[in-house]
């Protein structure tokens, strides 16, 4: 072939198979050489092996193709070092996630028994003065943005707090960033919280397993005749800095109105 190695070959020096090298060449991330028109057959060169080396070893790293194909085609250090470290935040960020995740796999299997959940009651709300900070956020930048928009308020705020900080959130749920509204209770306080009708649950524990207060609230809505009427709102009673993850208390309080036929 014209000096050229067919796809075997090459597969068995580049220790990539043929169907992957296949897809590399679809994807443009490692072209042959050469296709023969009639047979399809491809051909690559003995250089493009060092490419290859390159791609498999960074593949085994879970680099992206995308990333991959970015450095071949710049071939410039620079660039290398830039899409490396960007891919490291992003397997350090993963890594929390899965430490997360055996954390609570732990916890589980020492006390595999259901957690009983937490109450729900009707509550009636009047409206409250608050100072507040709104921004869009994903769920994984709320905690960040709400230590932030806290320390802000407590800066800004005129006049002692009236009650515990507190959160707004969508009534839906939303993977994409959503508007959540940071606030803090205080008599001067230049934005207002309606009052109205509330489902309370009050969740004890860290703020990673509040979701038995959502599935509580949830299983309190169905049958009820009720539905969510507007952002959602977390008080947060006790929190970092005042007790232990354990006893962290957040009074999730869900607007509630009659459900339309």
């Amino acid at each position: 072939m014209n000096g050229l190695l067919p796809i075997s070959a090459f597969s068995r020096a580049s220790l990539i198979s043929a169907n992957t090298l296949r897809a590399y060449h679809e994807s443009g991330l490692l072209e042959p050489a050469s296709v023969d028109p009639r047979t399809g057959y491809r051909g690559y060169r003995a250089a493009q092996l060092a490419d290859a080396a390159v791609i498999r070893q960074l593949r085994e790293l879970d680099v992206p193709l995308a990333r991959i194909r970015e450095m071949l085609a710049a071939r410039d250090p620079g660039v290398t070092r830039r899409v490396l470290a960007e891919h490291r935040e992003r397997m350090l960020a993963e890594q929390a996630r899965l430490d997360r995740i055996l954390l609570a796999t732990d916890d589980l299997l020492a006390e595999p028994a259901p957690v009983t959940p937490p109450p729900v009651t009707e509550r009636t709300f009047p409206p409250v003065r608050v100072f507040s900070v709104t921004a869009a956020v994903r769920e994984d930048q709320f905690a960040g943005f709400l230590d932030e928009a806290f320390a802000q308020l407590g800066r800004g705020a005129s006049g002692e707090a009236t009650g515990p900080p507190g959160a707004l959130y969508p009534a839906e749920y939303h993977d994409e960033a959503v508007p959540v509204t940071a606030y803090l209770p205080a008599a001067g306080g230049d934005d207002e919280l309606p009052g109205g009708r509330f489902a309370v649950a009050e969740f004890v524990g860290p703020y990673h397993d509040m979701s038995a207060g959502y599935r509580a609230l949830g299983t309190w809505l169905a049958g009820s005749g009720l539905t969510i009427g507007g952002p959602v709102r977390e008080n947060y009673l006790a929190g970092p800095g005042e007790v232990p993850e354990d006893r962290y208390r957040t009074e999730i309080c869900w607007p509630v109105q009659l459900l339309e036929d």
